[in-house]
């Protein structure tokens, strides 16, 4: 094949790799940045029948699932509060592209060549580091599997693209070759490289041994994912009501006497009982939220009376974040879903909280807790987001 056909084919594969790659940042972006707002709707048309044909059977179900808290407001655990500061690097992540990029795209209006300065001293490819880190920054804001998934095989394609670049570049610059000698590809001091080589040195063939490095970075991020989804569940207030197949969740921390009397309160009224009954013999799960909790949209699709106090309650909030998680008070809001798994309806309590469970709505209770009165019932079977499972946790 002629040299120059060689290099037309080159560009085409570089080509696609970026547009795959940067396809799957923005999917993960997308979902994880959008679901609160009104284009979630648009974007989960695109996710339900992938996620809807994952649902049909356990072994793919999990992709739904979420390994972080995100309907609740604090657990028990000063580790996970901790991590949960995670999203701040999505914001750096954006931050330090911007600040790596501008060098370039200046060289490459000035005419000046390769750049190796600035943060190019340190590191070779510090976009895609930064592309990375706000990916990996957004994995703690909309902490679902399926965002795990597509980091990873991002991730791994920014990889071979950083290499597959790098050959051009040595075309392109003699000088790039003593460039990559000193200067780390990712990290400075390049510790990957030496973790690689000791773990992995051994393996006879490179691309053998890169492969086993990729495959053991994505049992451990796995192993990892499940590992905080089970320490999350065993630090969040829930409380269980055998009698009644309902699973007591609080947004807040209390305690299970706490929660077992929101809910008893709640099914002590003919409707709500009736209502519960009427699905059949299912498990249910009772969210126990704040009156003005500013995410109820998250577990159903709320109507014009929900709406307006949303809104009522997002002007009388000093900050963001008391609008989102709202502030406790003797009045609560108790959202009631049924449970159910692939090929499976009844659903026991102890299996609620498996990566394959998934909520359907079926009414919302406004209750005052120390006199057990009910202020507003709301009938639903609805979410805005169409079959996509929605976080229990």
């Amino acid at each position: 094949m002629p040299l120059q056909s060689q290099a037309t084919m080159k560009s085409v594969r570089k080509t696609l790799a970026s547009g795959a790659v940067n396809f799957l940042y923005w999917l993960i972006m997308l979902e994880g940045i959008l679901m609160a707002t009104p284009f979630g709707i648009l974007l989960y048309s695109f996710y339900d029948p992938f996620l809807a044909g994952a649902r049909r059977s356990e072994l793919t179900a999990w992709v739904a699932a979420f390994f972080l808290p995100q309907s609740v407001y604090t657990t028990n655990n000063s580790f996970i509060e901790f991590i949960r500061y995670g999203e701040y690097l999505f914001y750096i992540g954006l931050a330090g592209f911007f600040v790596s990029a501008a060098p370039v795209y200046w060289a490459k209006l000035t005419r000046k060549g390769m750049v190796s300065g600035f943060i190019y001293a340190y590191i070779r490819h510090p976009q895609y580091l930064f592309f990375m880190l706000s990916a990996f920054g957004l994995l703690f804001i909309w902490p679902r599997m399926m965002m795990l998934v597509l980091f990873l095989v991002m991730s791994v394609f920014y990889f071979y693209l950083a290499k597959f670049e790098e050959r051009r570049m040595q075309t392109q610059y003699p000088e790039y070759a003593a460039y990559m000698q000193r200067t780390a590809m990712f990290i400075p001091g390049n510790p990957g490289r030496k973790v690689f080589s000791v773990l992995f040195g051994w393996v006879p063939g490179r691309n053998l041994a890169q492969l086993m490095a990729v495959l053991s970075i994505v049992i451990v991020a796995f192993a990892g994912a499940i590992g905080l989804r089970n320490l999350t569940i065993a630090n969040i207030s829930v409380a269980e009501l055998p009698d009644q197949r309902i699973l007591a969740i609080s947004i807040f921390p209390h305690d299970e006497p706490y929660l077992r009397d929101a809910v008893t309160k709640a099914i002590a009224d003919d409707a709500v009982r009736n209502a519960l009954n009427a699905q059949g013999n299912v498990s249910f799960t009772a969210h126990i939220l704040p009156k003005n909790y500013g995410m109820l949209g998250k577990f159903v699709s709320v109507n014009e009376h929900h709406l307006t106090e949303i809104i009522r309650n997002f002007r009388n909030r000093p900050s963001l974040k008391g609008f989102l998680w709202g502030t406790e008070s003797d009045d609560v809001k108790i959202v009631f879903s049924k449970i159910d798994k692939p090929g499976k309806r009844l659903v026991p309590l102890a299996e609620i909280m498996d990566m394959s469970a998934k909520m359907t709505p079926v009414l919302i209770v406004d209750l005052n807790l120390p006199t057990g009165a009910l202020d507003n019932l709301t009938m639903t079977d609805t979410t805005h987001y169409g079959d996509v499972p929605q976080p229990i946790f």
